[in-house]
């Protein structure tokens, strides 16, 4: 009872956990080897999309930033030249010198006919040098004298003003200014205002979110709304990227404050120094590249799905058998003989391992049977003997008692010679019963060595069942040292990968060198060599992780060869024992040879009572003559005797010691279960 306590609680220790289970490692390396490249993949496919879509809208955005800036050009161009033409048109100069009487309806006239051929319902203006204006197609003359567009072209410049407010019609407007000039000097100036509504509407026809902005940051007009009075409010821009870049073009990311983010791409008109802007959502840029990106995720979702439910099963193929092999010797171990079930069909090594083990079992319920059987066998012929040996000791005892009578009564025989013959025929009886007993005692004892000589060989069969599977353990551990190889081989072409992706981390590095060196034509190539840089950096990061988990299966296969060894030495200390055991069996047999020897020895003596009776009798008729003879023969017959009764008792002695050998056999036996 003890022993089977023992023998759970031992089970109970060797309990392996779930985070130090053999299935639990092989399903998280499985499931890392097919999550690793998933999101890896995943990654990939995010930024080659994001990359993609924002180079795609970045060639957008400037795209339309230089054909808006071209179109304002165009504005820009028209009107310049048209006031340009004015202020070098003779009539005009000598109407603001005041001479040739020239007409003031004549040059309103012609104002109005440059206003019409420009058809944007804007106004042409002609200044005198005091900043009054002099002649205006429609609308009220003022003074605008304190503007900035009529002190830069007082000074000789062509000029367009940044974005201002007409004293006459209370519009958001920007003037372009041209001086009038009468050789060197400088009599006024030509105007010419044009509405900012007018960009907002080419704007919104040209894109959703583009916008321009004058030389000091406000905006001049917006592609989704108005600006000015009633509608939105005017804004300044003077700390955005494009005003403080000091570039004349370019891309950029900004958070709006607006709740999103944008894209934003740049293009300053030279001449004028104002700068036209597109800009797009940034989700609307990604939402693409996040879609593409989705279904890749859910794909790499079910495929790792996949990847577990195979991881699983594999697991369990694995580790199935061995939990079965492990019951089966656990129950050897409790003395229960439980056979490897289903897995033993299997063509695999598994299976091999499975018949290997079912082999043991049943070779060792065959020679602990044989055993239980010997044993028993034994045991009853141990207590036939003990019962024989007390029955001549009886026996025995007996006759020295009528020995004893015989020698005291010796100095009588001459007038007792019919009673002595009637004691000796008594004598020829008992003697006849010790031939007798002697005869049944050394068959039990014959059949006794060959009982021990049956166990003898059932014990070195085990011992020889326990050689062979210490070379099956051998094999094992042989199996797993394979394993370990197999390991060290794969670390190996880790160390491969690892060089290869070194290799090719150099060679991106070389390709975006030659990109750089070819400049704008191999931007491509440069873009390409990172890419593969980043991949050669995730190859060697991958590789790593690889080498690591290898350790990891390393040391594994080396705490395996190490148990492989504790079992060896288990089973080497089990051998031991059976030599033990043999040896004290061998010392039976010995002990029994004894016991053979003995019996023939009390059988020759009781041949020799039976010849000193029958002397006896023939010399009957001379008793008389030679009573002193008779009662040395009778202290000679008492001294016999008595020689007899001690080897009786030691034949009862071995008797004895062979019967609790017979019980330590079979006690022991008993831990083996049928």
């Amino acid at each position: 009872m003890a022993h089977n306590e023992a023998q759970k609680g031992t089970k109970k220790e060797r309990g392996v956990s779930f985070k130090n289970s053999i299935k639990t490692k092989l399903i998280a390396i499985m499931v890392l080897v097919a999550a690793i490249p998933l999101t890896v993949a995943v990654i990939v496919s995010y930024i080659t999309s994001t990359n993609k879509a924002l180079a795609d809208a970045q060639t957008a955005l400037e795209w339309q930033a230089r054909y808006i800036e071209d179109n304002f050009k165009g504005v820009y161009d028209a009107n310049m030249n048209m006031v340009r033409s004015i202020a070098g048109n003779p009539t005009i100069i000598n109407y603001v010198k005041g001479e040739a009487g020239i007409p003031e309806d004549a040059i309103l006239a012609t104002l109005a006919e440059c206003d019409e051929i420009m058809a944007d319902g804007d106004t042409t203006v002609i200044t005198g040098a005091d900043g009054k204006q002099i002649a205006r197609a429609k609308g009220d003359l003022v003074d605008v004298s304190e503007r900035e567009y009529f002190k830069k072209a007082m000074a000789g410049e062509l000029f367009v003003s940044n974005v201002q407010v007409s004293k006459t019609t209370g519009k958001r407007i920007i003037t372009f200014a041209c001086p009038i000039k009468d050789g060197d000097k400088i009599i006024g100036i030509v105007q010419r205002n044009y509405d900012l509504n007018n960009f907002h509407k080419m704007l919104a026809a040209e894109s959703e979110d583009a916008f321009i902005v004058d030389r000091e940051g406000t905006i001049a007009a917006h592609a989704q709304y108005e600006i000015g009075e009633g509608a939105h409010e005017e804004e300044s821009r003077a700390n955005s990227e494009f005003m403080t870049s000091g570039l004349d073009r370019g891309f950029y990311y900004v958070d709006t404050g607006r709740g999103y983010n944008a894209y934003v791409a740049y293009e300053k008109e030279l001449q004028s120094g104002y700068c036209i802007c597109t800009a797009t959502n940034d989700k609307i840029v990604l939402a693409s590249a996040r879609s593409a990106a989705l279904i890749v995720v859910i794909v790499g979702i079910v495929l790792l799905g996949v990847a577990i439910a195979i991881s699983f099963m594999m697991a369990k193929s694995f580790t199935e058998p061995i939990k079965a092999v492990g019951n089966s010797l656990r129950d050897l171990a409790d003395g229960r003989f439980s056979l490897v079930e289903k897995h033993d069909a299997r063509k695999d090594e598994f299976g091999e391992i499975s018949k290997d083990t079912n082999s043991v079992i049943k070779t060792l319920n065959e020679i602990v049977s044989n055993i239980k059987a010997s044993a028993n066998e034994v045991g009853m012929s141990s207590e036939d003997l003990s019962d024989m040996a007390n029955q001549i000791s009886q026996t025995a005892e007996d006759v020295s008692n009528a020995v004893q009578e015989i020698a005291s009564g010796a100095t009588q025989q001459a007038e007792e010679i019919q009673h002595a013959s009637e004691n000796v025929g008594r004598i020829g009886d008992a003697v006849g019963n010790v031939q007798s007993s002697t005869g049944n005692l050394s068959n039990l004892a014959n059949q006794m060595k060959e009982a021990s000589e049956v166990s003898s060989k059932s014990l070195a069969s085990l011992q020889d069942s326990s050689t062979e599977m210490t070379e099956k353990i051998d094999e094992i551990s042989k199996t797993i040292q394979s394993t370990q190889e197999a390991v060290n081989n794969i670390s190996d072409k880790v160390e491969g990968i690892t060089s290869i992706a070194t290799q090719t981390n150099l060679l991106s590095l070389n390709a975006s060198i030659e990109a750089a060196r070819a400049g704008e034509a191999g931007k491509g190539f440069a873009v390409v060599a990172e890419e593969i840089g980043k991949l050669a950096e995730d190859s060697k990061q991958m590789a790593d992780d690889i080498r690591k988990e290898m350790d990891v299966l390393l040391e594994q296969s080396k705490a395996a060869v190490g148990a492989a060894e504790d079992v060896k030495q288990g089973n080497n200390d089990q051998q031991v024992a059976l030599g033990e055991t043999l040896q004290a069996v061998n010392g039976m047999l010995a002990n029994i040879g004894s016991t053979v020897g003995g019996v023939q020895l009390i059988s020759e003596g009781a041949d020799t009572c039976e010849t000193s009776k029958n002397a006896v009798v023939d010399t009957m008729s001379a008793l008389s003559a030679i009573s002193e003879e008779n009662a040395a023969s009778s202290e000679e017959t008492g001294a016999s005797m008595q020689e007899l009764s001690a080897t009786v008792t030691t034949l009862a002695e071995s008797a004895t010691s062979l019967k609790s050998i017979a019980d330590k056999l079979n006690q022991d036996i008993q831990f083996f279960k049928d």
